[in-house]
């Protein structure tokens, strides 16, 4: 039964480091391939924007994709607990993310997408909305960051979960 947990939570732990790099990549490539075509041309790109993304668009994949992280996140640290080596690097890596990508993202980034892409031309000025546009693909560069820093404290964890895991086998066998 404890060797069945140590290889469950060896899994979770590979999942969270998996889901943290998907979350970087999508927010990534969002930033370098997206937002120049979104932002060229206030307020043509926007409106443009609009009507292309009316089917899906970030907003559909990254609140879910992020709540998986942060839900697998706890998982991860609950289940590495007794792990000192591992837990913190998890612990730590859960934390920036809800800071850097859910609470900066709710305070800074939601008010300035509800400006750009829903109020839009018809309620603020050009200048205004080139402004919020400057400050809103800052603020994604700040999440970029932020998911650089949230992938490789997850990938840290996995690697110490790894030695931990080697460790263990080793201390077995000459039992």
């Amino acid at each position: 039964m404890k060797k069945i947990l140590f290889t469950f939570t060896g899994v979770i732990v590979l999942i969270y480091t998996w889901l943290q790099l998907i979350f970087l990549g999508g927010f990534t490539i969002e930033n370098i391939l997206l937002y120049p075509n979104v932002f060229h041309d206030i307020p043509h790109s926007l409106e443009i924007t609009s009507e292309f993304l009316q089917v899906t668009n970030p907003g559909s994949y990254f609140p879910i994709l992020g709540m998986s992280v942060i839900v697998v996140g706890i998982i991860t640290f609950i289940l590495t607990w007794r792990m000192k080596s591992i837990r913190y690097w998890i612990l730590s890596s859960v934390i920036v993310f809800i800071l850097g990508n859910f609470i900066f993202s709710v305070i800074y980034a939601w008010p300035r997408n509800q400006i750009l892409f829903v109020e839009g031309a018809a309620v603020h000025s050009i200048a205004y909305l080139q402004q919020i546009s400057h400050e809103f693909i800052l603020g994604n560069w700040v999440r970029v960051v932020t998911s650089v820093v949230t992938a490789l404290l997850a990938f840290t964890g996995w690697m110490n979960f790894y030695r931990y895991k080697i460790t263990s086998e080793k201390k077995s066998s000459l039992q």
